[in-house]
Parts: structure tokens; sequence; C-alpha cells
């Protein structure tokens, strides 16, 4: 929608500019037939040559007007046609001087802005509002983008006819109503900076004090304040994704729907939905017996789009005949979440909903659908593979033996979930083995890539010292038993479908990764030559800045002596050295390091050590007390030479 300066757009003319010339032209040339055949006393044909010859101001003389009436009637004729002309050539004038101004100005731009109603304002245009911006013109959402890189803008973003964006910062009251956040439906902050997300949170909250706005927390200390500033939703994109981020801003317009219909109903509720401009987001199955239901991602926007799925089932009578099993195991109960341009609609699409007898209820919660499930549905036996959790604690060399029990009973390894520090959500890939020669496979790979083996180590050592999770499916439960068993017996096992505040209480009692707070002189290196020698490797190295509550973190993955020789020659040269003696004093000596063990017993072992050099400060503090120590501790001289 944006007219960008390497590809202006000629705004179109409005209708009623020609329309008034149009008619003229008519008008005239209608009264110049008339009056030719009754004055002038001319044929059909003359009467149409006679018109246009004296209307355009040639006259060619071979048709002379001879009378009083007729030599007044070519006059008024003749000036009507000069008239027109002078007319015509102002228009033109007037349409290509538009055309101009509206290019070099903006001016249709800001009229666009203008015009702009129930919108979205995205502010930043990264990696993750890029993202953003593409979830939300999937739902067909309107956006008005503001990016203060002009290089973006220009190079990226004014280059898409279908883009509306503003140059400038998001912070600047005049910028945000440019944007139409008076008539905008909420706002979205994505910028990578915590800081100018917290000022444009507080500028659209003071602007507009209802709107909805959903901001990213680049660090988990900052969510809060984010919070404290006005925001509605507070999302980190590292447990959270830019899908998140889009059901967080429309959730003011979301709702669950609970309905009851066949396969062949699907059509019918789908058209309801569709045709109010509402997105038909997922839809879940309430299957007997189970705690969760089994929910699978839509996203239909368009009817071609269903059209498509549908045309797909009636091409494959195998899938269209597991969806009707499906919808048979659960006697049609399903939920979809829908969003939609606002309430009155959501309201609109439930009423019909309810009068084709398909609704059961709106945001209706577990207890209640299986109150409806009891009522309405009947119990099918549902035949499913049988599937458990595990959660274990080994190293990468183990991988090979943790394979080979779970192969061994005719079991797959579904796939694996890492438990990263400072992240709510679980890192999970999926993995799907079956077969021992695709385990041989993986391990000769890692085998040939020392690199990719340390990248592996890396991620254990991270996720709470090898601790990780896998879904594994087998022919029957008693093979999954066995797999347990063996597990158990071998020592990997921590549990079975723990939960994830399970797990996380499983890391604080086996893991084997610390937080230690220390305490020494810029330059020395005596704690972390105490971490190798004990076993313990060093993850990386954080600076607590007194005042500012910020916290700078450098990676270092230190595993042996070479490691550390390496550490400090980089130390050692000038540059590097200035800025770390200057990061130390200010933070007043005070960092921590993110230590990994081969076992708890280790870690105990670093930490006796470090006790006793007079290091350590403390271990796996909590945030609020590692600031009291900071915060309290003697500043250090500050000298920078």
């Amino acid at each position: 929608m944006q007219a960008p300066s390497s590809m202006p757009i000629v705004p179109s003319i409005p209708f009623s500019v020609i329309k008034y010339p149009v008619i003229a032209v008519i008008a005239l040339l209608t009264y110049g037939f008339i009056g030719s055949t009754l004055i002038m006393r001319l044929d059909i044909i003359n009467a149409i040559y006679f018109t246009i010859i004296t209307t355009a101001t040639v006259g060619y003389g071979d048709i002379s007007p001879q009378s009083p009436i007729q030599k007044f009637f070519v006059v008024t004729l003749v000036l009507g046609g000069a008239s027109l002309i002078a007319y015509a050539f102002t228009l033109i004038i007037m349409v290509v001087s538009m055309t101009v101004e509206d290019i070099t100005s903006g001016a249709r731009h800001r009229r666009m802005l203008r015009a702009a109603k129930n919108h979205f304002i995205l502010c930043g245009y990264g990696r993750v509002g890029s993202t953003v911006h593409n979830e939300l013109l999937k739902r067909n959402q309107s956006v008005v983008i503001i990016e203060k890189n002009q290089m973006i803008i220009e190079k990226e973003l004014w280059t898409d006819p279908d883009v509306l964006a503003i140059h400038g910062d998001a912070t600047d009251e005049g910028i945000m109503a440019d944007a139409g956040i008076k008539s905008a439906r909420g706002v979205i902050i994505t910028t990578g900076d915590d800081v100018d997300n917290l000022f444009i949170t507080l500028t659209a909250r003071e602007i507009h004090p209802d709107i909805w706005i959903v901001t990213r927390a680049s660090k988990k200390v900052n969510i809060k304040r984010l919070y404290h500033s006005g925001a509605n939703k507070v999302i980190s994109p590292e447990s959270s994704g830019a899908e998140d981020i889009y059901f967080a801003a429309i959730q003011p317009t979301i709702m669950k729907i609970t309905e009851m219909h066949d396969v062949s109903d699907i059509r019918k509720e789908s058209e309801i939905i569709l045709k109010h401009g509402c997105t038909l987001e997922n839809i879940e199955y309430h299957l007997p017996e189970f705690k969760e239901p089994l929910a699978r991602k839509i996203g239909i926007t368009k009817m071609d789009e269903l059209d498509r799925f549908l045309e797909s089932l009636d091409k494959d009578p195998k899938r269209k005949k597991s969806l009707e099993r499906i919808y048979e195991s659960v006697s049609g109960i399903h939920s979809h979440w829908i969003s939609g341009p606002d309430k009155k609609t959501l309201g609109k699409v439930a009423e019909e909903l309810k009068k084709e007898g398909y609704l059961l209820g709106v945001d209706l919660n577990e207890e209640e659908i299986k109150e409806a499930a009891q009522k309405y549905g009947r119990l099918v036996e549902v035949v499913i593979k049988p599937e458990i959790k595990i959660t274990e604690t080994h190293t990468v060399l183990e991988i090979r033996e943790e394979a080979e029990i779970i192969l061994k009973h005719g079991c797959t390894l579904e796939d694996i979930e890492y438990y990263l520090p400072g992240f709510h959500e679980p890192l999970k890939r999926k993995v799907g083995l079956s077969e021992t020669k695709e385990m041989e496979r993986f391990l000769k790979r890692l085998e040939e890539d020392s690199a990719r083996t340390e990248a592996l180590e890396r991620l254990y050592t991270l996720s709470g010292g090898g601790i990780h999770s896998h879904r594994i499916s087998g022919p029957d439960t008693k093979s999954l038993e066995s797999v347990e068993k063996d597990l158990k017996k071998k020592g990997f096992l921590l549990g079975v479908n723990l939960s994830h505040e399970e797990v996380f209480s499983k890391i604080k009692e086996y893991g084997r990764v610390g937080e230690l707070l220390i305490r020494h002189e810029p330059g020395a290196t005596d704690d972390k030559k105490i971490i190798i020698s004990n076993g313990g490797r060093i993850l990386d190295s954080k600076h607590y800045l007194p005042g500012l509550e910020q916290v700078v973190t450098r990676k270092l993955y230190l595993k042996d002596d070479k490691d550390l020789e390496r550490c400090e020659e980089e130390y050692n040269k000038p540059e590097a050295k200035r800025s770390l003696d200057t990061l130390s004093q200010i933070s007043k000596n005070i960092h921590s390091h993110t230590v990994s063990a081969a076992d708890v017993k280790t870690m105990k072992k670093i930490i006796k050590a470090l006790d006793k050099s007079g290091l350590l400060l403390g271990a796996d503090l909590p945030e609020n007390e590692i600031w009291d120590i900071v915060e309290n501790a003697e500043t250090a001289a500050f000298c920078v030479e």
C-alpha cells in the first residue's frame, strides 16, 4: 500500500472527476445534432458530420449557415466546443499535477494511513517482526509497520506495494498518531531492545489507555518491567515463536467453540465461520480417558483452502476413513479456536452454529466439555499406539546404550526434548528412530564430525548436564514397561510422563549444572583453574552492572587446560584486557560462571574448592540475592589506562 521512491504508484482517478466532462461532451453533441437537423435542415449523416467538425472548431466551410438563426446556432456550437476543449485541457493538467504531487509528497500514503481502521501497529521489522508480519498477513489482518531503520524501509518494505510502513521512532507520539493508533486494534512491539520496547509501551498506553499491547522481551529479567509499563502480554521469542505473539495479539477477539457434528458437516460449519471473515485456527478432539485433547493446527481463512482439504479427502479414501474414525471415536464432539475482527462478529458465528444445531458451548473448560461428552456422546473403543514420555540423564557417549535398549523391544524413539536455562519451554526435535541401522548412521556421523559432536555435548551439558526427555512409542504397553525397566536398571531413567515442573525439579535434584557467584581481581584466573582441575566445564561468565540491573554475558565453554591457555592469551591482548578490566571494575569484580560437571559429587567438590580458596560468594543463588550482594559490595577502584 506504500508507494516506494523507486516504484511510484500512480493514484487512481476518481470517477467523479471525469463524470462531468463526459456529460458535457454528450450534451454538446446532442445539442449539435438536434440543431443541425432542425435549424440547419441537414440529413442524419451530414448533421453528425457538421456537429463534429464545428464542435472541434475545424469548420471546413463546405456547409455554411445562411439565415440569422442558423448563424446564431453555429456560434453557440463553436463556443461550446472551444469551452469544452479548454475544460478538458485544464482537467488533464490538474490530474497530472495531483499525480506528481502524490508521488513526490506522499499524500497518497498519508491518505491510506488516515483511512486505516481496526488494524495492528507493528513496531520493529527485524527477524521476529517480519515473521509476525507474515503470520498476520496469513490471517488477512491489516498492518501498519513502524521501523526506524531507513534501509529496511526503502529496500524491503517500500518495494512491496501491499505493505504500509512508516519510517520513524515508535516512541514518538507523532509517529504513533500517524500510524493511526486511535483507530488501531492493537500494538505489537518486536524490537530487539527491551529499553525501546519499554518506552514504546509507555507511549502507546499513554495515547490509547484501552488498546491491546503485546511486546517482546529479549531478557527474562525485563518481563515484569514491561508488564508494569502497561503491556497486556509480554512474549519471549526464546520460549515462544511469532505465532504465539500473533495469538497473544488477537486474544481479545478469539473464541473457543465446542461442537458436535459428522465429517459430512465440515463444509457447512466452515462456511459459517469463514463468511464472517473469521479464521479457523485449530481443531481439538476430546478422546475419552485422555486428560489433554488431541490438537491440530489448521489456520484456514479462505474457502479455497477448505475446498483443497475436502478434495484431498475425496481423492484419498483411506485418509477420509481415518478422519471418520476419529469423529466416531469422539462422537463427533470437538473444539475449534476461531479468531475474528471483533467480538460482535464472533457472537454472530456462535448464533449461526447454534441455529444449525452444531454448537454445544463457547469457551468451555475441560470439565464442561467432558460433561457435554457424557450427555451427548457415546463411548467408542479407540485403538492408539501406546507411548510414554521418559526423562533421563546420561552423556553423549551413552547414546548408543540408551537407543539399543529402546530398539531391542521394538519401540520407536519419536523425539527428544532439551531443557535449557532461562527457557520456559523445552527445545524439541523430532527423531523418529526405529531401526538399528539408522542409529549406526547417526553415531557414525558424530564420529566423523568433531564439531557436531562438540555442539551436541554442549547441548547435553546445558540441559541439566545431560537431562533430557524422549517420547517413545511401542507395539504394546508390555514393550514400554520393559524399556522403562531396562533404562532404570542402567541408571538412566529419572521418571516417566513427568510434567515440566517435575522435570525442572529433577534438574535441581540431579542436574550437574550450577551457577557459581565469584569475586576476584581483574585478570586472575584462579577460579577457572580450580573448576577445570576438578573436572568441571565453564560455559559462560556473567557480569552484573549495579544500578542498571543489567547482566553482560560472555560465552566461554572452557573444558581443559588448553582452552584455559587460549582464554588467557585472548585476555592479554590490549583491547580485550582494557574492556574486561573496565567491565570487572564496574561490576565490583563480581561475576558468575555457569559450570557443568560429570555428576553431582564432582559439582560439590568444585564448590568446596572454590569456597576454601575464598573466591566463592555463593552457589545457585536466587536472582534477588545476587543483586543484593552486588549492590552492597564495596566499589572497586576504577581506573582505565
